[in-house]
């Protein structure tokens, strides 16, 4: 369809300016000097502007035969040249807007991978921030640790003095119990000797009996004395009781002490197994993020990868474009060749006129 403005005077007009100029008239050249109108509407015209100059031609003196053959052979040439023109300028378009949809495609690509790597590298920041706070907070844990290893050897070594006071209180019970044994064995014997002395006595003095009751006086203040001794030792033997129920009590807080030492151990060690747990899960996490980040180096490798993939790609398209470019202005030279042929002809016709 016409655009608005653009008529056959129009053309006509154009095409006597540009051929005014020593150029022919084509499509392009018209539509240049016109500066407006499609090449569907002006190739028509300017094809009737042709005919009608043709008509016109004076061609006395020449064979209408050969006259009908050059302007079968100009038409022929000339509709050849202007569809082949037509032709690859709508594969130069096709082309052009096919290179222009890729290169959106990679200008695209590129952003979305421009993004993606700035997002990895975000999450390789993220990754390194939290590699350095497990790192210290298993620094921390083997502190712990190592308060807790000191803190053990130090229940270990208080247990340690807690059994040796506890032998020592053993021992010492045990010479109690010696001497005291001793001191039985002692008493017994100091009665059977007594004993024996009153009956001696006994026998010889029966014929005595002043000198018998002296000596059973005697004797009785002996028993007396005997019963103060005994009492003596009854009282020792109730002081070493009570010594030795001290010594139980004792024995028994020092074994309850020990108890709880011995339960503050075990709660020491199950802590230091659970602490290991954490230090074991801590150090497998921190080879998770290990991995995690060298497969997001290999990921970011592979994207920058493709990135210089596409930028060869994209000057692959632009040297093709550059090829098409230079096939386009060969076709032109070709076609100006052919025209400034024709002219030639022409202008023999005339001469030969």
């Amino acid at each position: 369809m016409a655009r608005a403005g653009v008529t056959y005077f129009d053309i006509v007009e154009a095409a006597k300016a540009v051929k005014a100029l020593g150029e022919e008239p084509t499509v392009d050249r018209v539509r240049s000097h016109l500066g407006t109108g499609s090449k569907s509407t002006i190739a028509p015209l300017l094809k009737r502007w042709r005919s009608e100059i043709a008509n016109d031609t004076d061609v006395s003196g020449l064979p209408r035969d050969l006259v009908e053959a050059l302007k079968g052979l100009h038409q022929r040439i000339q509709g050849q040249a202007d569809q082949r023109v037509e032709e690859v300028q709508q594969e130069f378009s096709a082309q052009e807007e096919s290179i222009a949809a890729q290169l959106s495609e990679v200008q695209e690509k590129n952003s979305k991978q421009a993004a993606s790597v700035c997002e990895l590298e975000r999450k390789l920041a993220i990754a390194e921030t939290e590699k350095r706070q497990l790192k210290r907070a298993l620094d921390d844990t083997q502190k712990a640790v190592e308060k807790s290893e000191f803190q053990r050897e130090e229940a270990l070594g208080r247990i340690q003095e807690q059994k040796e006071s506890i032998e020592e209180m053993r021992l010492e019970n045990r010479d109690i119990r010696e001497h005291f044994e001793h001191f039985q064995q002692r008493t017994a014997s100091d009665r059977q000797h007594e004993r024996d002395q009153f009956r001696s006595a006994n026998e010889q003095l029966k014929g005595q009996v002043a000198i018998l009751t002296e000596q059973l006086a005697l004797t009785e203040r002996k028993l007396s004395e005997q019963e103060l001794l005994n009492k003596h030792g009854q009282a020792l033997v109730a002081e070493v009781n009570r010594e030795k129920h001290d010594l139980c009590e004792q024995i028994g807080a020092s074994q309850a002490e020990v108890e709880v030492l011995r339960r503050q151990a075990e709660d020491q060690g199950k802590l230091d197994i659970a602490r290991a747990t954490e230090i074991t899960s801590l150090q497998n996490q921190l080879a998770q993020l290990q991995s995690d980040y060298s497969a997001l180096a290999k990921e970011a490798q592979l994207q920058y990868q493709s990135m210089e993939k596409l930028e060869i790609d994209l000057t692959l398209s632009k040297d093709r474009i550059e090829q098409l470019a230079d096939e386009n202005r060969i076709l032109l030279q070709e076609k100006a060749m052919i025209q400034g042929q024709f002219t030639q002809l022409e202008n023999s016709l005339k001469i030969q006129k």
